[in-house]
C-alpha cells in the first residue's frame, strides 16, 4: 500500500490497516525512525480505555483467591481497637 504526504505532513492510513486494527479518529501514534535506512517504526498507543482496562487487569490478577481485601481491612482495624482496648486497662 502506497501512500502520499501531503504540503501539511500528514499522510492517510489505508482503510485496509484502520480496519484490521480497529482503529478510530483520534487514535494517536508514535513514530520511530528504525536503524534500517529509509525505513520507520510506526507504534498505536493504548487509548485511556485500553490503559484503564489493563490497570483493572492487574488488579485482579493481584487479589488472592478467596480474599476480600476490605474484609481483611475491617478485621485489622477490629483487632486493633480489640488491642488498644485491652493494653489500656
Amino acid at each position: 500500500m502506497t501512500t502520499t504526504l501531503t504540503g501539511k505532513n500528514q499522510i492517510t492510513v489505508p482503510a485496509e490497516i484502520t480496519q484490521k486494527l480497529g482503529l478510530q479518529a483520534g487514535a494517536l501514534f508514535d513514530w520511530a525512525l528504525s536503524d534500517e535506512p529509509n525505513r520507520i517504526v510506526i507504534t498505536i498507543k493504548p487509548t485511556r480505555r485500553q490503559l484503564l482496562e489493563r490497570v483493572r487487569t492487574i488488579g485482579r490478577a493481584s487479589r488472592r483467591p478467596g480474599k476480600d481485601p476490605i474484609a481483611d481491612l475491617i478485621r485489622e482495624r477490629e483487632e486493633d481497637d480489640r488491642l488498644e482496648r485491652k493494653a489500656s486497662k
